[in-house]
């Protein structure tokens, strides 16, 4: 097998033989002395898992990422598995076969034809009581070891190990007997050892046990039967008892656990060792002491033995309860045993929250899962609580970015829900579904789906459903960039709460309003919502709440270009959610610290931030997040002028958005793409992708994605020196942002037209932008950005002969970067005009006698200015001909 391992065509290999030859240890010895391989991975079918489940669990191993469509998973998990050199071993694969051999599912016959007809240096590891039927075209690529059994002198080996001794003869003919079948030969040594005491000889066996068990050389199975009856008959009452209510559990136990299930009598772990002696247990010794566990073979006959195990599973339950780490899982899993599936149901709403703030959204849909597929609701309660399961299916395909699948279950949900009459249910599953339609991008879709869930809120009076659609209005207005409309919810949702005492959905309105002004460039305005929503997060000690404020100031910081602040507030909100396990907020946190050492330029630290993101998001699931972590990747390398790299990043991103059918992910990584070709020089094609970023925006109406492709158009446009399509670029912008109040970017975007007309000489047009400019500045406050204009305007002025204002602007901008206590050098102005300010800052007089200056000056200035246009309209009138 090892040979084989090495082997250049072989990407199979599958041990066959019946049940107990050691099919699984031998496959287990291979595995764990394989050093080739960068990972490993077990499978043990224990049941007959659908291909979906498999994959996914595959896949989530792998850390690759999960397709939205299942019809896609199979082609997904083919070509992951062909990245690397990776070991899998599906054991147990009988489980997957009818008994006729067909598969029960036939994806996994189609999986495995894939992969035979493919190169890859992966190997899959097969073990099997039977050999599948496959295509005699792959059995090149396949090689099968069928077990017969231990040879004769390892036979008498292991009789020695099991303390059986007598003549070689005999001990030799005995393993012949018995086909070298390893675990027939332990479990008659333990009838023995029952009989005969602790040291056997093999004359024990001269009334010849298989004769009077009514054995038969060639029937194992038969026979280990036969076998485990005759030591169970062996065994005192008590431990007969205990055997058959061991079985119960799934995973390994120790004694105490042991003794739960049996609390009439005394079990101790002698009892338990003196099993795994008679091989009816398997044995080990950890840290904490012996566990215990069955063979496959033995336990799946003990439970088809097994009477009404009904009293056994309530003991287990009890068991996990009182236990200090109470194992939910194995409550939910006895429960199902039980069929008491609204019992099972309200476990696992005990631990939603924590495995949904934890990221365990494949837990959630397994358990989930088991209820949807056993659970036959009977009467209108268990209805209920059944749609309730199907929501959280929903939430969680949500949370792993398969919105297609969250909204089947969420459709689901509300048919439940409408045909019971449920209306608070209802409007539940409404509003879910708009949250799906919201992250997909179909802002108008999930604005329908809130609408019609607020009308049902109001109808009935669920004030607490009421704020929640408000919330979602108010989100999805903001993604289209109607902030004031965002404002107006936000501000009714933070009402309702106010009137009804919830502080928690207080604190998350008033960190909503936050972010819409953030969106407006009123950051100081967004920093006191947030400051509120983080002081009641305190108050109530919500620390979710809390890891969230902290991040959302440290996001308006950052607007403000205060770089370092932002980072201690991403910290101090990254250290809560690592607090309290809350893996989307750290992933989240890291995302902000990388942004923000990419603007400080430290872009080795943003990119260590960004791959921790990214693997935290690879772990969890969460596609949005593992595309926002690869965007802002991509960034980094453009900064660092690696725009190759940038670009793979940037199509990794581009490809995951258009997988899980996120518009609004696909719009920005191909406006990043285009960014990304703008600064390698590749104009056109930087622009392609622009345009394509600019029509998806525009289609789902994101009103600030549309602002920021034609903002970037308009700098392409200009690079190409197209400056009459970049000032429509402009001008389209500012239509957009003073539609949404953007009144910083509509500053940006003005400096642009400036500069763009000042391009095309073009000087009054120019002139007229900087003065709206300058007013949006002194509304806003932006003092620094008030001196940078007038310093232009200066220029312009200076440009078309009006040489008294261009002075008065130069003396304004020289008191502005005073007070800003600018060094003069530091001056964006002409040499001689740093002269007069040096001058001019020595006091009032040397200021007035710098305006008088001024004044005498103009004159003499004309006398030079006016020669100097004709003879720049001459130049160019001669150049035109």
């Amino acid at each position: 097998m090892q040979e084989w391992l090495q082997a250049d065509n072989v990407r199979l290999i599958g041990i066959t033989g019946a049940g107990g030859y050691g099919k699984s240890s031998l496959v287990a010895k291979v595995f764990a002395t394989a050093q080739s391989f960068e990972t490993k991975l077990w499978a043990t079918f224990s049941q007959n898992y659908p291909f979906a489940v498999w994959g996914r669990w595959l896949l989530e191993k792998l850390g690759k990422a999960t397709p939205e469509k299942e019809a896609d998973l199979l082609t997904v998990v083919c070509n992951n598995l062909r990245t690397g050199r990776y070991l899998l071993v599906l054991d147990n694969l009988e489980t997957l076969l009818e008994a006729n051999g067909e598969w029960h599912d036939k994806t996994y016959y189609d999986f495995l034809l894939r992969w035979l007809s493919s190169e890859s240096e992966s190997v899959i590891l097969v073990t099997s009581r039977e050999q599948p039927q496959l295509p005699p075209n792959t059995l090149n690529y396949c090689r099968w070891l069928p077990l017969k059994g231990l040879s004769t002198d390892a036979g008498v080996a292991l009789l020695e190990d099991l303390d059986i001794q007598g003549a070689n003869a005999e001990i030799r003919e005995f393993v012949k007997q018995a086909d070298g079948h390893p675990l027939l030969i332990k479990l008659v040594a333990g009838v023995l050892h029952a009989d005969e005491g602790d040291v056997v000889d093999i004359s024990a066996l001269r009334q010849n046990i298989f004769e009077i068990l009514g054995l038969h050389r060639y029937d194992s199975e038969v026979s280990i039967g036969k076998i485990i009856d005759a030591s169970i008959a062996r065994l005192t009452p008590k431990l007969q008892q205990l055997l058959f209510n061991l079985s119960v559990y799934r995973p390994a136990f120790n004694a105490t656990a042991a003794a739960a299930l049996l609390p009439e009598q005394e079990v101790t772990q002698a009892d338990l060792r003196g099993l795994a002696k008679r091989s009816l247990l398997q044995e080990n010794k950890i840290e904490s002491g012996w566990v215990f566990e069955f063979q496959p073979l033995i336990l799946a006959y003990l439970k088809q033995q097994a009477g009404d195990l009904t009293e056994v599973h309530e003991r287990a339950i009890a068991y996990y309860y009182s236990q200090d780490l109470v194992d939910i899982l194995e409550i939910f899993h006895h429960h199902c045993e039980l069929k008491q599936y609204r019992q099972a149901c309200n476990i696992l709403n005990s631990c939603y929250n924590y495995l949904d703030l934890q990221g365990y959204y494949t837990t959630i849909i397994e358990l989930c899962s088991r209820l949807e597929k056993e659970w036959q609701p009977s009467n209108q309660d268990e209805n209920s609580e059944f749609a309730n399961v199907l929501t959280s299916l929903g939430n969680a395909y949500e949370s792993l970015a398969q919105y297609q699948k969250a909204i089947d279950y969420h459709q689901q949900s509300l048919a439940i829900s409408l045909e019971i009459g449920d209306r608070k249910g209802e409007a539940n599953s409404l509003g879910n579904l708009g949250n799906a339609y919201r992250y997909l991008g179909q802002y108008q879709k999930a604005i329908d789906y809130y609408q019609q869930s607020l009308a049902i809120s109001l109808e009935i009076g669920d004030r607490n459903g009421e704020a929640a659609s408000l919330v979602g209005l108010g989100n999805a207005y903001r993604y289209l960039g109607q902030y004031q409309m965002a404002i107006d919810y936000h501000q009714q949702s933070l009402a309702i709460s106010l009137e009804i005492g919830d502080r928690k959905g207080e604190a998350a309105s008033l960190g909503n309003l936050g972010n819409a002004y953030n969106w407006l460039g009123q950051y100081q305005m967004a920093i006191d919502y947030h400051q509120q929503s983080l002081a009641i997060s305190l108050e109530i000690g919500v620390r979710s709440g809390e890891a969230a404020s902290l991040g959302n100031l440290g996001n308006a910081y950052r607007y403000l270009g205060q770089y370092q602040m932002a980072i201690d507030y991403y910290q101090q909100s990254l250290a809560i959610s690592l607090e309290i396990g809350d893996h989307n907020g750290e992933a989240a946190s890291l995302v902000n610290l990388g942004d923000s050492y990419n603007w400080l330029g430290q872009y080795q630290k943003a990119i260590d931030y960004l791959q921790q993101s990214l693997a935290i998001s690879l772990e969890i699931g969460d596609r949005n997040g593992e595309a926002a972590s690869l965007v802002n990747l991509g960034d980094s390398y453009n900064w660092l002028g690696q725009y190759q790299k940038a670009i793979d990043y940037l199509q990794q991103s581009l490809a995951i958005s258009l997988e899980i059918g996120a518009r609004k992910g696909e719009a920005n990584s191909l406006g990043n793409l285009g960014n990304a070709y703008r600064y390698l020089g590749q104009y056109q094609q930087a622009i392609d992708y622009l345009q394509q970023s600019l029509a998806i925006f525009c289609e789902i109406g994101a009103r600030q994605g549309e602002a920021a492709s034609l903002s970037n158009l308009g700098s392409a446009y200009c690079s190409l020196k197209q400056y009459q399509q970049a000032i429509d670029c402009y001008q389209q912008l500012l239509t957009i942002q003073r539609e949404i109040g953007d009144r910083t970017g509509e500053a940006a975007s003005l400096t642009n037209l400036g500069n763009a007309y000042i391009s095309l000489r073009e000087y009054q047009q120019a002139i007229d932008c900087y003065q709206q400019l300058l007013t949006i500045q002194r509304e806003i406050g932006d003092r620094k950005g008030e001196a940078q204009s007038l310093q232009s305007l200066a220029q312009l002025y200076n440009l078309t002969g009006r040489i008294k204002e261009g002075y008065a602007a130069v003396i304004q901008a020289a008191q502005i970067q005073q007070e800003l206590e600018l060094p003069i050098e530091a001056w964006a102005i002409p040499k001689w005009a740093k002269s007069v300010a040096k001058f001019a800052q020595r006091g009032k007089l040397q200021l007035g006698l710098c305006f008088l200056l001024g004044f005498f000056a103009i004159p003499f200035a004309l006398v030079f200015i006016v020669p100097l246009m004709l003879w720049r309209v001459g130049k160019s009138q001669l150049l035109r001909r």
